[in-house]
């Protein structure tokens, strides 16, 4: 015996249940940006999604990095770099793996190196780790750090000015970007709009919420042509 409808049920469930799954990934996309809006050099991800996402599910959408630079706030603080232009610093980890973050506050160690605050070592343009001669006493007077990210670092006794190095900006690729344009002083905040975010997620809820209660419907539809298959047999 052929349950009439049973097939079209089906694909609606699998059509419904896939629908929520994409819906509920672009809102993992949304939800990331809210969580990490105070996260400086954060930059926020936005929902792609592909074709045929009502067959895809969640495997439909991807997450694209918006580069556009977020909002530089003045910190006053000597080792805090902005990046006012598109890049990355790139950042060596104890295990020898480079990562890129626009997130510029960093600091000196003992040793004199320029590391990020979770301690990553800040790379210089040629590749290699930026280590300070001496630890000044007088951050604000001793550290000068140009728009092109040379360091130069002031000697108040003798006048003279030593260049420690280079800071390296990348682009996503690796590869060094020429036109950096640094702001000592400032850090980057992320590029996240909360509003825009929040806007994004309300008709994603209802989208959800909808599918749901089609689902719903839909093995209720099911359950009782189950249970009518039975008693005819």
């Amino acid at each position: 015996m052929v349950l009439r409808g049973y097939a079209y049920a089906n694909d609606g469930l699998t059509i419904s249940m896939k629908a929520m799954h994409t819906q509920m990934a672009m809102l993992s996309v949304h939800t990331d940006n809210i969580a990490n809006y105070a996260v400086p050099g954060y930059q926020k991800k936005e929902a792609v999604v592909t074709s045929f996402a009502e067959f895809l599910g969640p495997n439909a959408v991807d997450a694209a990095t918006n580069t556009e630079i977020g909002r530089l706030r003045r910190s006053g603080e000597p080792l805090d770099l902005a990046l006012n232009s598109k890049g990355y610093f790139q950042r060596l980890s104890a295990t020898g793996a480079i990562d890129l973050s626009r997130d510029g506050r960093f600091e000196l160690d003992k040793d004199g190196y320029l590391r990020s605050l979770d301690g990553k070592q800040i790379l210089s343009a040629s590749g290699t780790s930026i280590r300070f001669p001496y630890i000044p006493t007088d951050m604000d007077k001793s550290v000068k750090i140009s728009p092109n990210g040379d360091i130069h670092l002031y000697n108040g006794g003798t006048g003279k000015a030593t260049l420690v190095g280079r800071v390296g900006v990348a682009n996503e690729q690796g590869a060094i970007a020429t036109d950096a344009d640094i702001k000592q002083g400032y850090v980057e905040d992320s590029n996240v709009m909360l509003q825009q975010e929040y806007m994004a997620i309300m008709p994603l809820r209802r989208e959800f919420e909808a599918n749901r209660q089609m689902f719903i419907l839909q093995n209720d539809g099911l359950s009782r042509m189950i249970q009518e298959l039975g008693r005819a047999q």
